[in-house]
């Protein structure tokens, strides 16, 4: 089987109804955006139930750890230099809910 999509990058992201919504980008071959560069032309959507993003979400991670190992992808300092806070604990008064 040969059908292949090439794509660019993610446009954007959504959840609703039960479903992930990814939206796919190709740089466009005759326009232009604001700045000068190709204008990112949407292509594909993907649909997935929660689960199917969940398990695919898995499958990419594996992927990274794989890249950062062969040296490919540098690892990033958080954005915040490092003063990440931790998440609140059970049953902290600061949680906004209870099961976080």
């Amino acid at each position: 089987m040969s059908d292949e999509l090439f794509v660019d990058g993610i446009s954007g992201i959504g959840f609703g109804k039960g479903a992930v919504r990814i939206d796919f980008f190709a740089l466009s071959a005759d326009s232009l955006d604001g700045k000068g560069k190709p204008a990112k032309e949407r292509k594909q959507r993907l649909v997935m139930t929660t689960e199917g993003f969940i398990e695919s979400f898995a499958m990419l991670a594996g992927v990274m750890e794989k890249l950062k190992t062969a040296g490919l992808v540098a690892k990033r300092p958080a954005a915040d230099g490092g003063k990440t806070q931790k998440p609140p604990q059970e049953n902290d008064p600061g949680s906004p809910s209870p099961n976080f």
